[in-house]
Formats: C-alpha cells, sequence, structure tokens
C-alpha cells in the first residue's frame, strides 16, 4: 500500500512539474522599450512601436514658464492659475527653487504658447493622463 502511495505521489510530482514548464509565465521574458526621458532633451523621431502618453496638469498659483529646469533661467511666458496646459507625463530633476510653499528641485515639462519649457513642478494642483 506504501508503495502504491508512493507511485501516485511521484506521478503527480512529475505532472506538476510538466505543466509549470509549459506555462507562459516560464516564457523568455519580452524586452520592454526604454521610456523616453524628456521631450525637449529628445530631439530623434519617436519609434513607432511605442505607444506615447499624453499629460495635462494646471497650477494652484501662477506660475513662469521657463527655458531650462533652473529658477535663473530664461523666463519664456507665464502660466496664470488653474489653466490647464500639455506637459509630460514625468517630473525633471533641475535646479533648486522655492515657489507655492514647496522648496524642491523637480520641474514639469510644459507645453505653453508653441514652446515646450520648464515650470515648478510643486505648484501643481491637479495632473492627469490624456492618452
Amino acid at each position: 500500500m506504501k508503495r502504491i502511495f508512493t507511485a501516485i505521489g511521484v506521478a503527480a510530482a512529475v505532472l506538476a512539474l510538466s505543466l509549470s514548464a509549459t506555462s507562459p509565465a516560464a516564457a523568455a521574458p519580452v524586452e520592454a522599450p526604454t521610456p523616453v526621458k524628456s521631450r525637449i532633451e529628445n530631439a530623434a523621431a519617436p519609434d513607432a512601436a511605442v505607444e506615447q502618453r499624453t499629460c495635462r496638469a494646471r497650477f494652484a498659483e501662477g506660475v513662469n514658464h521657463r527655458l531650462r529646469a533652473e529658477a535663473e533661467s530664461a523666463i519664456i511666458g507665464s502660466i496664470p492659475a488653474g489653466t490647464w496646459v500639455q506637459t509630460s507625463c514625468t517630473r525633471v530633476a533641475g535646479g533648486e527653487y522655492t515657489a507655492c510653499g514647496v522648496s524642491s528641485d523637480f520641474w514639469m515639462e510644459v507645453y505653453w504658447n508653441g514652446n515646450w519649457g520648464h515650470s515648478a513642478w510643486g505648484c501643481v494642483k491637479d495632473w492627469e493622463f490624456t492618452s
């Protein structure tokens, strides 16, 4: 009787191992595309196979639209508080600033009046994916 139960146990283990070896989880991993770091820094044409996400944000207070992610960078515009603007979907590191009661070195890439630039991440009131 002990031999029968041992044989059944061995058969069950072999069956379980053979099923797990053919499962999709055991397949070779698919290489994920490298995300675009920055819309401004990336001058190359986007890869057609990579789905681009778009986002928008609005700021709690009026903010400066700067050429670079630095507090001393040239101001190329001013974005009024509460205005929805097209943005990158990630924040970028840059120079330190204090705005809207926050000290930070994170910036958001913003498209405003026909130009990509940077505005203070600490002033973002609302942010969302648009696609």
